[in-house]
């Protein structure tokens, strides 16, 4: 029916329940339901924190010096940018392999690192990361402006860009398939 409690703070009564009662059983279904809620929320905020701290590096990067005139961005220099931001973490994870082999092993912390980049690497050979669309001038412009909050993220027009490898730059040098992607906002290989 339609009476169920669904907030442990809307049941009555809950400090006298018998074990193998009715109430019991609304006090589970409550419970269960605000641990479901509760891990749900948690993966939207740390989904929408690794999404915004992706972003925040696209920001800064098109801010620095060299990049600060600049309005827009080929599909090559995007898949530059791309590059650029997976590389990030290449002299951690060097010092992190030195460490490894001239000691026992790494932390879980560490662990957990080296885990993260290769998940980054490998989801972005296969499939493409989501970066900015740098292609259009507006989107540039609101990631110039864009203040770091992640609730403001949807604003951003995020597309799919695959690194630079060399079946993707005999692909992509070709000005037919760049004009295409220019014209459909679509990054293609």
């Amino acid at each position: 029916p339609n009476n169920k409690r669904k907030r442990m703070s809307k049941i009555k009564g809950k400090e006298k329940a018998h074990p193998y009662s009715r109430k019991a059983r609304q006090i589970s279904r409550a419970m269960n339901k605000e641990a479901l809620l509760s891990k749900a929320k948690i993966d939207r905020v740390n989904s929408a924190m690794s999404r915004g701290q992706k972003i925040v590096w696209f920001r800064d990067r098109i801010n620095e010096d060299d990049l600060k005139a600049q309005k827009t961005w080929t599909l090559m220099e995007m898949r530059s940018l791309l590059d650029e931001y997976l590389q990030r973490n290449d002299e951690d994870m060097d010092e992190l392999k030195t460490k490894r082999e001239e000691t026992r092993g790494l932390s879980p912390k560490e662990e957990l690192f080296v885990q993260v980049v290769e998940t980054e690497r490998k989801e972005a050979k296969l499939a493409g990361l989501d970066v900015p669309d740098l292609n259009n001038g507006l989107v540039v412009k609101t990631l110039r402006i864009w203040d770091g909050d992640v609730n403001s993220i949807t604003t951003i027009k995020l597309v799919k860009c695959k690194p630079t490898d060399a079946d993707n730059e005999a692909i992509s040098a070709d000005p037919k398939v760049q004009a295409i992607a220019q014209a459909t906002g679509m990054v293609v290989g």
